[in-house]
């Protein structure tokens, strides 16, 4: 007789009421993910203060680097419960975490002297997307982790975007995948353009997510990045232009503005021709100040 056929027999309750109440018992005294997920959240919103709060090299360090266990305490409860309906909300924030570690970081940078935080060496992003791929590839809610990642740097990121965009059958997630792997790899040439400038910080960015990967994508030519980046925003425009965005808006809107910027805003392209009254209500055309220093000041009245 085991122990809970005794206990039914010396307490007089029946084996299968006995049962099920310590199988309630059980659910009862162990967290649900949903319940884990929050908990964890809450730890994460405090010590995230602690950034903001610092007024020195050594407050600045200490608060990053007890940011960065969060984001793998993130995957860990994901990976323990891969199919629970919060996975993707935790994987979410898993990215969110990562990128905002990685933006404190370079912060730190520019702002420390003598002490700069030491990146993580797990494996949390490479964990969250295989996760992701694994499990979730197809899925219409899959946009709730990719969305994240154009505020990334990470290899990682590119090759979800990627795999996502082939496979996922969903065109509300085609797009978002599209418009967002443009926006990742515009957000990556300018941290490019940035070591160029300085090449001095490049062994940060080496330690910060890999040497091998910003030493590959500092060999390849600029203008093969910015082709690409042209192409898949062309392939927003034409394909998924009438896919909503969860911040608002959609995604052809958000990529004609960024193509745009690309063709005719950014260092070395033509403005493009303004025409109309200046300060003394005199018609006149940019095209006219051609060859000459030109400041605009653009304004509007309230």
């Amino acid at each position: 007789m085991n122990c809970i056929q005794s206990l039914a027999s010396a307490s007089g309750i029946p084996l299968i009421l006995l049962g099920l109440a310590l199988a309630l018992s059980a659910s009862q005294a162990q967290p649900t993910p949903a319940q884990q997920f929050k908990s964890i959240l809450k730890e994460y919103g405090t010590a995230s203060l602690d950034f903001r709060a610092a007024t020195t090299d050594a407050e600045r360090k200490a608060a990053v680097e007890r940011l960065d266990p969060f984001a793998l305490r993130f995957v860990e409860l994901a990976e323990k419960h891969p199919k629970d309906p919060i996975t993707l909300e935790v994987l979410r924030e898993a990215v969110r975490t990562l990128n905002a570690v990685d933006s404190l970081t370079q912060t730190s940078w520019e702002m420390n002297q003598t002490a700069f935080p030491a990146p993580a060496k797990d494996s949390a992003a490479g964990r969250a997307v295989a996760l992701l791929l694994r499990d979730h590839l197809k899925s219409d809610k899959a946009d709730l982790v990719c969305e994240r990642m154009r505020y990334g740097m990470r290899k990682e990121y590119e090759t979800c975007l990627y795999k996502v965009l082939e496979a996922n059958p969903h065109k509300q997630i085609q797009g978002i995948a599209c418009l967002v792997l443009a926006q990742f790899q515009q957000n990556r040439l300018q941290k490019l353009d940035v070591i160029k400038d300085r090449p001095e910080i490049a062994p940060r960015y080496h330690e910060l997510v890999g040497k091998e990967y910003i030493e590959e994508l500092r060999r390849t030519p600029r203008d093969k990045h910015a082709h690409e980046i042209e192409r898949l925003l062309e392939l927003a425009v034409a394909k998924y232009a009438d896919v909503k965005l969860p911040f608002g808006g959609t995604v052809g809107e958000r990529a004609r503005a960024d193509l745009f910027e690309m063709r005719h805003l950014a260092v070395g392209k033509v403005a493009p021709d303004i025409e109309g009254p200046d300060q003394d209500d005199k018609q006149f055309k940019l095209s006219d100040y051609r060859g000459k220093v030109v400041l605009l000041d653009f304004w509007q009245e309230h």
